[in-house]
């Protein structure tokens, strides 16, 4: 296991560590794979910085398979590498493809930005083509907040209009011969603050009819026309009128993990692990709610009710977000015949012990009981 931080504290004895280069490229990964002798190569893309290197990992690994090397390292090819780490090359390719995306401009410069946001009207969302998960977005709210973000961000970007209704998140696992979808979660009512993070979220949820028809015909062309292979991620809407609005694709896992395990009993990390061996994806379906609840730091979340189980996922050395942010996202588990158990408890929570309301998470969990009893499978 090789990394940019000492994961010696989190994984097991039997696990060698090692540390990666500070800078990476296509060789040094080549040169690297062949020190080691490696015979598989399974790139974590959820650590920071490996997200912009999926074309190169995607040029290294034909290269390996054009030699005739041993070592074998399932990626997604480039021609899918590129739309998931490049938020402008999305955008462009989203018209070509007919997906439904928000409107939206590409800006090479302060003048295209101001231009954009001009003729799609404030507030609007701008978003640097190249950043790391978390970073590299601005909700624009007015000609001060323009000024200040046009002068800081890195060119190109794409400017975005408003989209007034629920987000979503979807976590894929695409193999040689089939695509599997984890069930689709809630992520709450759009706002300015672009952290979704720190709402109340939960899985499964249940799509509008036409919605969910717009979403499966996407997915069918992006597996068609781009072969992914490994995990990938989208984010998207519902506007308020009931149409698909999709954000960005991401070729990795998420989030949302923690949900996608939790509703299926499938964890999707070990599910990508098991793919890269040679075996066929799984067929996650929900099982159970799992209702992720931002929780400050410092505050501790109770035993849920019987019946229920609290998940705490602290974070990991490579991913210390619930370490950093101020807050950590524990995953309330249950059937569906706990659920009236769950409000109550919910609401017998004393005050400061969750990030949102109780009612936010009551609503959210009336939303994962419906995706529940309706189903909200994905299959491509």
């Amino acid at each position: 296991m090789l990394g940019s931080v000492d994961l010696g504290s989190f994984l097991g004895p039997e696990v060698t560590c090692g540390g990666l280069p500070e800078a990476m490229s296509e060789e040094a990964l080549l040169h690297l794979l062949g020190d080691h002798r490696a015979d598989l190569a399974l790139p974590n893309t959820g650590c920071r910085g490996q997200e912009q290197f999926l074309p190169p990992y995607a040029r290294a690994a034909a290269r390996m398979r054009a030699a005739g090397a041993s070592c074998r390292m399932p990626v997604h090819a480039e021609r899918f590498a590129l739309p998931v780490s490049d938020k402008v090359a999305f955008h462009r390719i989203a018209g070509e493809r007919g997906w439904p995306v928000p409107r939206g401009v590409v800006c090479t410069d302060g003048r295209t930005l101001a231009r954009a946001v001009a003729g799609l009207g404030f507030p609007a969302l701008v978003k640097e083509a190249r950043s790391e998960f978390g970073a590299g977005r601005h909700y624009v709210r007015d000609r001060g907040h323009l000024d200040r973000v046009s002068a800081e961000v890195t060119y190109p970007v794409v400017v975005q209009e408003r989209v007034r209704g629920e987000e979503f998140a979807v976590e894929f696992l695409s193999g040689p011969t089939r695509t599997v979808a984890w069930p689709v979660a809630s992520l709450g009512r759009l706002d300015g603050d672009c952290a979704p993070g720190r709402r109340v979220r939960v899985a499964p949820a249940a799509l509008p009819a036409a919605a969910a028809g717009e979403l499966a015909a996407t997915v069918a062309d992006m597996v068609a026309a781009f072969g992914p292979l490994g995990p990938w991620q989208m984010d998207f809407a519902v506007t308020d009128d009931g149409r698909l609005r999709v954000f960005e694709l991401n070729g990795r896992l998420s989030g949302v993990s923690n949900m996608s395990w939790a509703s299926t009993g499938t964890d999707p990390h070990v599910a990508y692990a098991r793919t890269a061996l040679g075996l066929a994806p799984p067929l996650p379906r929900a099982e159970r709610i799992a209702l992720e609840l931002p929780v400050p730091g410092g505050a501790v979340l109770p035993a849920g009710p019987e019946g229920t189980e609290v998940m705490p996922h602290p974070g990991t050395p490579a991913n210390r977000g619930p370490w950093e942010g101020g807050y950590h996202r524990p995953v309330l588990t249950l059937p569906a015949g706990r659920a009236e158990a769950a409000r109550a408890w919910l609401r017998s929570l004393p005050p400061g012990v969750l990030l949102n309301s109780a009612d936010e998470a009551a609503a959210q969990l009336r939303r994962g009981l419906d995706g529940l009893r309706q189903g909200s499978g994905l299959q491509p």
